[in-house]
């Protein structure tokens, strides 16, 4: 009988801690994030989690890089959570200098993943004027799942709305990544890769494709390319978040050759969107779109405004 793992990606929407640094998280909001709606939060994203991947393999995930995460306290806070204590959890995240304070994280179970090396890679913007910016630092870990070599970087790009000032930001990410795996799959091509995250882009995205060599079928991938299952996945009936009134495919999942090998202890079986019916409004004119936390400046105690994202793998 084959084993079957999950690993998953969430942006959990602005989950900031109790003793929040960050006054104006969301406009007004700052006075309505109570001890007791963050704990309602806690609660619903442990149970979420706890449900990615469950029907598929029976078991908790293995690996879930999150984003929109405040700091190490809100992890250690979810996996502490009822839904989650029997998965012998560990966190990582290291905190960025991102003007809103949130940050990419990890979340995994230590009798599943070992971690041998983690570093956040962090990239500094200057404009004409010198003027330093910040993003989110890329998360990259390297490690072993069941035994097996794996490289994860976790990613949360700047948005395209900004576009002039935030394409060459996204670029240097695509680049900063694209230079590391190149170093990966030098000292070792069969290496296994996954970038997974909320790139703020489509799947079909030229820069995703040109600069980190995604492509949409698994035939074509035997060298430095990187698959990309939400290609296929991508439909206007369907996505992990809803922008301008049209479903999106933000948060996506990549991986590299390594998965597709014949002679790999760890395959690569199937991708999917985590849009359980208990994530979505189930009333008004928003009934099927993300349960979400906050909806401008009003709280509405869902869970996110993305869905979950995962992928089964066999072992």
């Amino acid at each position: 009988m084959n084993n079957l793992t999950t690993i998953a990606f969430y942006n959990v929407e602005n989950f900031y801690s109790k003793n929040l640094e960050e006054e104006s998280f969301l406009p007004g909001n700052f006075s309505k994030w109570k001890d007791s709606r963050y704990d309602i939060k806690v609660d619903k994203i442990a149970f979420t989690i706890a449900k990615i991947g469950r029907l598929e393999t029976n078991e908790l995930p293995s690996i879930i890089g999150l984003c929109e995460v405040e700091n190490e306290t809100v992890l250690q806070d979810i996996i502490d959570n009822n839904y989650l204590k029997d998965g012998n959890y560990s966190t990582l995240l290291y905190e960025s200098l991102d003007e809103r304070k949130i940050n990419v994280g990890l979340i995994y179970r230590k009798n599943h993943f070992e971690v041998i090396e983690s570093s956040p890679i962090r990239i500094v913007f200057k404009d004409q004027y010198d003027v330093k910016s910040y993003t989110r630092d890329i998360l990259y870990v390297k490690g072993k799942l069941f035994e097996e070599s794996i490289h994860l970087f976790i990613v949360h790009l700047p948005s395209k709305i900004d576009k002039e000032i935030n394409q060459l930001k996204r670029l240097n990410i695509f680049k900063s990544i694209r230079k590391k795996m190149n170093e990966i799959l030098v000292e070792k091509k069969s290496d296994k890769i996954i970038i997974m995250g909320d790139f703020n882009d489509s799947p079909t995205n030229d820069d995703l494709r040109e600069e980190l060599n995604t492509r949409s079928k698994q035939e074509e991938i035997n060298g430095s390319e990187l698959y990309n299952p939400m290609v296929g996945l991508q439909s206007y009936k369907r996505g992990s978040m809803i922008f301008k009134k049209q479903w999106m495919l933000f948060d996506q999942q990549l991986f590299s050759n390594g998965f597709f090998k014949k002679e790999s202890k760890l395959k690569y079986v199937k991708t999917d969107i985590f849009d359980a019916d208990f994530l979505r409004n189930s009333g008004g004119k928003s009934t099927g779109l993300p349960f979400r936390t906050f909806v401008g400046g009003k709280y509405f105690g869902g869970y996110s405004d993305h869905f979950p994202v995962y992928t089964i793998l066999k072992y």
